[in-house]
């Protein structure tokens, strides 16, 4: 199906041609995300679709999108939360195309574009780095706010390796855990609160949290969680009795935290900190690398 609609696109003059050099191709995602028509033939999901992703991107992204579709596929988080092209929950694609500029610097065999334009009143800068390859550029690396593609963990489904020592326990131990070769890495930070899951190809999550509030307690958790197909679940045994501990995943691309009956609050935070409804917005995310305990 997404053949024949390609070949309909270019019949139409629609479609991004392979050897649209990379200012032409910034400025086509934008362009055709202010479009009609489905997300999957706009943008980078376009671009990055398994018929189409090795003619736009260098292998190391095509290798990425693939270990991305090997968790998605079988129903679990992907490696990223978000989408490289479109910045933050909400995402006004007639704005960014209408106040769109670009700018180039140039090597003999790179170029990056930076796209610059307005999101919720505010100017989003995106770089997209593009290397010569098969007398064509290719996407090779995306760079926003805190963040660049390439520096995101995604093993493929099947091939990363978890600790499967005596600390991974089957009820939800309250003892952290280490992921050898973790599958996918989310880090938040911001206003007093830091979050960091590190999930396996299963879908569990390693995870780290510490919250400082304006009341001057702070909260603090980290264990291992289940994926739930709605976020992530910790349930252990802890001093005050049994807690349960979600990791919901918001529409806005971030996570809720939800104690139901705050039966968590009494071991994990202070006399006047509480982790329920606790939200990580999607623009706390950070990479992983600058992640700070």
């Amino acid at each position: 199906m997404l053949t024949r609609i390609a070949v309909l696109l270019f019949a139409l003059g629609l479609a991004l041609p392979v050897w649209a050099d990379p200012e032409e191709t910034v400025q086509w995602i934008y362009d055709s995300l202010a479009g009609l028509g489905p997300d999957e033939y706009k943008g980078l999901a376009y671009l990055s679709s398994p018929e189409l992703r090795s003619q736009y991107f260098t292998d190391s992204l095509v290798a990425f999108f693939e270990a991305e579709d090997s968790y998605r596929s079988a129903g679990l988080p992907g490696c990223v939360a978000f989408t490289f092209d479109k910045p933050g929950p909400v995402f006004d694609a007639a704005t960014a195309q209408r106040t769109l500029t670009l700018s180039s610097t140039y090597w003999p065999d790179r170029q990056d574009v930076t796209a610059s334009f307005s999101n919720g009143g505010e100017i989003v800068r995106l770089t997209y780095k593009f290397l010569a390859r098969d007398d064509v550029f290719k996407i090779d690396d995306i760079a926003g706010p805190g963040w660049r593609a390439s520096r995101f963990v995604c093993t493929p489904r099947g091939a990363a390796q978890s600790d499967s020592g005596s600390d991974r326990s089957d009820d939800g131990g309250a003892d952290p855990v280490a992921y050898t070769g973790g599958a996918a890495q989310y880090c938040y930070s911001g206003q007093g609160n830091a979050l960091r899951l590190d999930v396996g190809e299963d879908g569990r999550a390693a995870f780290f949290l510490k919250s400082v509030q304006s009341t001057g307690h702070s909260c603090k958790a980290s264990g291992e969680a289940r994926w739930t197909g709605e976020g992530w679940r910790y349930d252990a045994m802890l001093e005050s009795g049994h807690c349960v501990l979600e990791f919901l995943v918001t529409a806005g691309q971030g996570l809720r935290l939800a104690d139901p009956g705050f039966e968590c609050k009494p071991s994990l935070c202070g006399q006047r900190a509480t982790l329920d409804g606790l939200v990580f917005a999607r623009s706390e995310q950070i990479d992983c690398a600058y992640f700070r305990q």
